[in-house]
């Protein structure tokens, strides 16, 4: 058995073959949504399912943005005071290039603004202890 996917804005016609099993089992779920409300309800769970294999379907950069890249690029975006892009909001491919673009230049620009680091603990202690030597030393020779 055959199923189509037409498209007719593009004029697009795809093919879906189906087994025979699925074929005979389609045949019985055609017959029991004749009636108006158990073919809506079947209509709406096929549009779910269909769209959710379409997508899965699709190419990696006409996927939409994973939920971490659109919330980092947003984040850039909003940092560095400009816009995030329509296309970036879409299309996964956009998003990668746009955090390929502007992700360095806010890790540089925070790299430029970040203070010194502070002394790391063993470092402090190590200056206590010689400030402590050096005060003591002091005192002795007083």
């Amino acid at each position: 058995m055959t199923l189509y996917l037409v498209n007719t804005a593009v004029e697009m016609t795809l093919e879906l073959y189906v087994s025979q099993n699925l074929e005979e089992s389609l045949t019985i779920q055609y017959e029991r949504i004749k009636d108006r409300k158990v073919r809506d309800t079947f209509v709406r769970r096929l549009e779910k399912q269909v769209e959710t294999l379409l997508k899965d379907s699709l190419d990696w950069d006409l996927k939409e943005p994973t939920e971490a890249q659109l919330n980092y690029a947003t984040l850039v975006a909003k940092q560095l005071g400009i816009s995030l892009p329509s296309e970036a909001r879409k299309f996964r491919f956009h998003a990668a290039m746009f955090l390929e673009t502007y992700a360095p230049q806010l890790r540089k620009e925070f790299e430029d603004a970040r203070e010194p680091p502070a002394p790391s603990s063993a470092q402090a202690a190590e200056q206590l202890v010689a400030d402590k030597l050096r005060k003591d030393a002091s005192d002795q020779s007083s």
